[in-house]
């Protein structure tokens, strides 16, 4: 044998040694896919292999690892791994796997780390199809392509795909102010009622194992249970849609609709017009509401359409609330308006602005309440008119109005001065009467003639009465003490003489002066 040949010889046992025995390894950021080029297939049943079959394996490789994988026997593809970015769920679909259930659209759950164990995952009798298990977003998983197909939104791009969105992808948030209605597409048959909603189910960590939920009997349609506001929830879109209610104060307004947005909530309410005795009434009315959490999933259930229950959409639709202040507010004020048109002269209308506004609150607020709704204040501009003549009418009921007001204003004015000069009278009698009485009193106790010479004596001590004039310029003006005795003497005697006093009981007994 030449060198040659020896050469080529050792060559190809080392070629062959190194196909049997050879290493293989994944870089980094990828994951390997195995392709058997030979094995048996009596055990295998599906085209991704579970019992070392000829064919891709279910099992994969992870990077930077060495593994003996003889080339000839095996092929190694690596291939990147499954990214989620942050904020956003991954949706699985099963290529391979048993046959789901023909009723049903998602498959049963089974553990498999995430869809990284796809030989677990067929092994424990995966399906395939939609799975209801999400992937939580912000990781990377080593899934098999060749078993999952798995959704993102760095996979869906722009275009629809599976009737998905890149909105369905994203985490739901519940902002403050607002709670989360449920609208499950699978589940037992929802109630025939059109007010009831899904019952309570425990231990689906809310909505985000639908796999819990159906297990324990729960129904499709609008859910009891509600997403707190301030939570973040992973929820499958063909497991469920959430529509997020606001919970808030809601000022509605009924104005020109051509100044709304289509996004508002009080889109479809235009200015109101009343029709008054052929009298066309403009004007604008606002109203507040609040939708207690409570009472939003009834609200859901009864208003919202075909797309709303059973497609997936975007959580921010103000579509069920908008279609519930339009056919259940706006229907009450307009019935209500048009009641008045037959129960009022335009003027009283127009001049009982509050009795009007109160009683139209208190038509709103009954109709909220069946509903589970709040309502605040109704709150209506002044009506204006297209006709002049009504408001030349206005204005001389008004000038009139004004006259009135200023004639009572007067009369309550002369009023009020008369029965102030009526109290002053009644005061002055009542201070003239005080001295009467106490002389009368005085008289009673004392006698008359007792009486009359306190008085005289009081007058008397105003006078300058000295006992001798020396001086004759002294003496003007001042009266003798003879002359004032001489008075009071001749006063006395007029005076009927007083009954001798009369002792009162016990009067006996106290000591003479």
């Amino acid at each position: 044998m030449t060198p040659f040949i020896v050469v080529l010889v050792i060559a190809a046992i080392a070629a062959l040694a190194v196909a049997l025995t050879g290493y293989q390894s994944v870089p980094t950021g990828k994951i390997g896919l195995v392709h058997r080029r030979f094995g048996s297939l009596k055990s295998e049943k599906y085209p991704v292999r579970v019992h070392g079959g000829q064919g891709v394996q279910a099992a994969t490789l992870q990077a930077d690892r060495r593994y003996l994988l003889p080339p000839l026997l095996f092929r190694i593809r690596n291939v990147e791994r499954t990214h989620v970015p942050t904020g956003t769920i991954g949706l699985v679909i099963a290529k391979v796997g048993a046959v789901p259930p023909v009723e049903r659209t998602l498959c049963d759950h089974v553990e498999c780390d995430y869809f990284q164990d796809g030989r677990t995952f067929l092994l424990n009798g995966g399906q395939m199809g939609k799975q209801p298990m999400v992937l939580p977003g912000g990781a990377y998983y080593d899934i098999n392509p060749e078993l999952f197909e798995v959704i993102t939104t760095e996979t869906l791009g722009e275009e629809e795909k599976y009737e998905l969105t890149r909105s369905d992808l994203m985490d739901i948030s519940i902002p403050e102010g607002a709670t989360g209605v449920v609208i499950a597409k699978e589940g037992a048959a929802p109630d025939d009622d059109d007010n009831a909603v899904g019952p309570i189910v425990p231990g689906h960590a809310s909505f985000q194992k639908p796999w819990v939920f159906l297990a324990n009997g729960g129904r499709r349609g609008a859910q009891a249970e509600t997403l707190s506001h301030g939570g973040v929830y992973r929820i499958n879109p063909w497991f469920a849609r959430v529509v997020i209610i606001p919970t808030r104060e809601l000022t509605l307004d009924w104005q020109r609709s051509d100044t709304k947005t289509a996004d508002r909530y009080d889109a479809a309410l235009d200015q109101i017009v009343a029709n008054v005795e052929g009298h066309r009434l403009l004007f604008t009315m606002t109203q507040i509401i609040r939708i207690p959490a409570k009472a939003a999933p009834r609200l859901v259930r009864r208003f919202g359409e075909d797309r709303d229950m059973t497609g997936l959409g975007d959580v921010q639709s103000p579509a069920p609330v908008q279609r519930f202040v339009e056919r259940v507010l706006g229907r009450t004020v307009k019935g209500y308006f048009e009641s008045c048109a037959s129960e009022y002269e335009v003027l009283q209308f127009i001049e009982g602005l509050n009795e009007v506004r109160m009683e139209l609150e208190s038509k709103v607020a009954e109709a909220l309440a069946e509903w589970g709704v709040e309502a605040g204040r109704t709150t209506l501009s002044d009506f204006e008119s297209e006709d002049p003549e009504l408001d030349a009418r206005r204005r001389q009921r008004a000038r009139e109005r004004d006259e009135q007001d200023s004639l009572a204003y007067r009369l309550r004015n002369a009023e009020v001065e008369e029965k102030i000069k009526r109290l002053r009278l009644e005061t002055a009698r009542e201070e003239a009467a005080v001295p009467v009485a106490e002389n009368e009193a005085r008289a009673k106790v004392w006698g008359v003639q007792s009486e009359v010479l306190l008085q005289s004596l009081g007058q008397l001590k105003d006078f300058n009465t000295p006992s001798v004039v020396t001086d004759a310029g002294a003496a003007n003006g001042a009266m003798p003490l003879v002359v004032g005795q001489q008075m009071i003497n001749q006063t006395l005697k007029n005076l009927p003489q007083d009954p001798p006093p009369q002792l009162e009981p016990g009067d006996e007994d106290e000591p003479s002066a």
